[in-house]
């Protein structure tokens, strides 16, 4: 706990799970055992040592994602040094990790006056603690009979002795303290009873003292949750009256009144409320409840302690273990949308986005594709989604851009008009397909690149300013569109999305179809022999599974054969939601080539290019296992000098259930290209790696930066 609303939600958490065993308790009061009312604090003490929230899991009694939203709505506005509006609060630790900075608002200070509330609380105990251990160690030792008499208890019924037996001027009932070297503590002059002194010797049995002390941490940690306190107090009562059970079971007949009158008579004593430290005597109130649980007493036969366990084994399940938030996303039915209701509000959409990070490669680029095509349209949604992928130090533009849509970054005085358009009137012609992912390959440090597409109709105000005639009915509209190439690394157990460069065109060709379209992928390699120059670019296009959301907007599209989607959902009302925990459903397969004659004459060309992969560290012209098929390349041709030859090999697809295995849907590694000029010996060529765009730009990866 590193905030003060790791603090809430650590202590929301362990609060919700006390008022529910309270409840619990109360309705099964003379129903179940004294073992089962004490042992079910066990799921209290777990839930206090779990992280709330950890592992993204989400338990029966939550409340964090209300705490995440009210985390983000306060510290959008604070300049906080501990907490952040763009990373979950959620605890990583069920302790507090002191700051290393000064505070800077007031949630820092609320954190800074909790660590100084649970320091006090521990000095105070502390305190009391060595205190008592002072007085008791200037008691007297015991000998004689009495110390015989504890001796002949412990024997009797089986039990261990303590350390140490002393004598004090006390004005208490007997008492154990110490968990190294327990000590039982009698009052000076004190008649002795045996069944007082065996209460004593069960609590030293059942290690009791060191469950005190385990409360008393507790205790410190969560100061300023009377809920808590109020719990642990009953805690402790049901400790003494599970001792009270295990003494009435080894008494008979008159024993057990003799111990009720022995319990009556201790009513006045004053309860020794020091941590580590156990008695008999726990005040007036507390006697009167443990009276009548003794009028009750009855023995519960054996089965009912394997029946209490299971009943607390079950709520430990739901009330700490949990369920992962993302277990749908995660099963073999991960391709469908996630069920979360739209976000109302600025504060709610980045809270649900943090808490839904996306999980697969596929998901994280489903997440970002539908973060912008919802830009207009589903404003708190598409902030949601890019909450979903966005690194944290991302988050400040995104918003700021988010809030501002129009007069972020623009200069009116260099637009075009459509562009001017685009900008009074953004809804009017915002990107309506999509998305669509292009070339999914290894950056070689554990992340991918990938190309993100969406597209729309050319505006029809467009067509007619550059005097461009408007397609007749039958006709293909002309369709652009937008490329974001990205890089997609692990963080955690989670993906997130980095925008390296951006393209905008117009393509002659249906995306749909299995054509490919003379686009470079996020990689290509290059190699040149005897002036031929030779490119090879993954250009395969993936889907996730509900395919490119809005496709029938575009008039180009209307009339397509392919269906929506596996779930036959309606093209009238499109799924829109992200999927962050998806696979890829579908696969087009295909390698972008060209081939270039730089010379001054006709040169026939022969081409041979063999995909690489990269299995266990080392580059084979074969494809790995569980790999999308991508053939050799063969081509002959004769080229005209500076002739420029380009094209698309493959086309085969597939969809359905293509497995989980993402190297599935990854392009080549590398390409060895065997080449032959001029009718001459076949050469095998270097390629050098380039990192290109769809308009054959190129780009760079973050920390390949050329430096001057």
């Amino acid at each position: 706990m590193n905030n003060i609303w790791a603090v809430l939600q650590q202590g929301v958490a362990a609060g919700l799970v006390a008022l529910f065993l309270l409840i619990l308790q109360r309705i099964f009061l003379d129903k179940l055992s004294p073992r089962w009312q004490y042992g079910v604090w066990a799921v209290l003490l777990l839930r206090l040592l779990v992280p709330a929230g950890i592992g993204a899991r989400t338990t029966v009694l939550d409340l964090w994602p209300f705490v995440e939203q009210g985390r983000v709505q306060a510290e959008l506005h604070l300049s906080s040094a501990y907490a952040s509006p763009w990373i979950s609060s959620l605890p990583s630790a069920p302790w507090p990790i002191p700051p290393i900075t000064a505070p800077q608002s007031v949630t820092d200070w609320l954190f800074v006056v909790y660590l100084a509330g649970a320091l006090a609380w521990a000095i105070w105990f502390g305190l009391c603690a060595f205190r008592l251990h002072r007085r008791v160690g200037t008691g007297v030792p015991v000998s004689g009979p009495r110390l015989e008499a504890v001796r002949r208890v412990a024997e009797q019924y089986q039990l261990p002795l303590p350390r140490r037996v002393v004598e004090c001027k006390w004005d208490h009932g007997p008492f154990l303290m110490g968990v190294l070297r327990p000590t039982l503590v009698l009052p000076m002059g004190w008649e002795l009873e045996e069944k007082v002194i065996l209460h004593e010797l069960l609590h030293l049995k059942h290690h009791d003292v060191l469950a005190g002390w385990v409360v008393t941490l507790f205790r410190c940690l969560h100061w300023w949750n009377p809920v808590l306190w109020y719990a642990f107090d009953k805690m402790g009562e049901d400790r003494e009256a599970l001792c009270d059970q295990r003494v009435l079971e080894r008494l008979e007949g008159e024993d057990r009144r003799d111990y009720g009158r022995c319990l009556l008579a201790m009513a006045d004593d004053k309860a020794v409320r020091i941590p580590g430290a156990t008695t008999m005597a726990n005040g007036a109130r507390g006697v009167k409840a443990r009276i009548e649980a003794i009028a009750r007493f009855k023995r519960y036969p054996q089965g009912m302690a394997l029946a209490s366990g299971c009943i607390t084994f079950a709520l430990a399940l739901a009330l700490v273990a949990g369920a992962p938030v993302q277990a749908l996303m995660e099963s073999s039915f991960a391709n469908v949308e996630l069920n979360l209701n739209a976000p109302r509000s600025t504060a709610q959409a980045l809270a649900t986005g943090q808490l839904h990070r996306a999980t697969t490669v596929a998901g994280a680029l489903d997440a970002y594709g539908k973060g912008l095509l919802l830009w207009w349209d589903d404003r708190e949604t598409a902030l949601m989604c890019q909450a979903m992928v966005r690194p944290s130090e991302e988050m400040p533009q995104v918003l700021e851009e988010w809030e501002n849509p129009i007069q972020y970054g623009l200069d009116l005085n260099s637009m075009s008009y459509q562009e001017m358009m685009d900008t009074a009137f953004p809804s009017h012609n915002w990107w309506s397909t999509g998305p669509q992912f292009r070339g999914l390959v290894s950056d070689g440090a554990g992340g991918y690149l990938c190309q993100v597409l969406w597209y729309r109709d050319v505006d029809e105000s467009v067509l007619i300013a550059e005097d461009r005639p408007l397609p007749e009915d039958g006709e293909d509209w002309p369709v652009e569109y937008l490329c974001h190439t990205v890089q997609v690394r692990p963080h955690g157990r989670h993906w997130t999305v980095h925008l390296l460069a951006e393209t905008q065109g117009e393509v002659e060709f249906a995306p749909l179809s299995n054509r490919q379209g003379e686009f470079f992928g996020p990689v290509t390699w290059v190699g040149e022999l005897d002036g031929v120059k030779v490119s090879i670019s993954p250009a395969h296009l993936l889907e996730t599974g509900e395919g490119l959301v809005g496709k029938y907007e575009l008039r180009t599209w209307a009339e397509s054969a392919w269906s929506w989607s596996i779930y036959d959902s309606s093209p009238d009302s499109p799924p829109e939601g992200p999927m962050p925990g998806c696979n890829f459903y579908s696969i087009t397969e295909g390698l972008y080539w060209t081939v270039e004659n730089t010379g001054d004459q006709v040169r026939p060309v022969k081409l041979w290019a063999d995909p690489l992969w990269n299995n266990s560290g080392t580059l084979e012209a074969r494809p790995a296992p569980q790999t999308m098929s991508v053939d050799p390349m063969y081509q002959y041709m004769a080229l005209e000098a500076g002739d420029l030859r380009q094209g698309v090999e493959g086309g085969s697809s597939a969809s359905g259930s293509l497995g989980d295995d993402l190297p599935y849907f990854l392009g080549p590694d590398a390409f060895q290209v065997t080449l032959a000029v001029d009718g001459g010996e076949e050469q095998t060529i270097t390629l050098t790696k380039t990192y290109t765009t769809p308009d054959g730009g190129s780009y760079t990866l973050p920390g390949e930066e050329e430096t001057p």
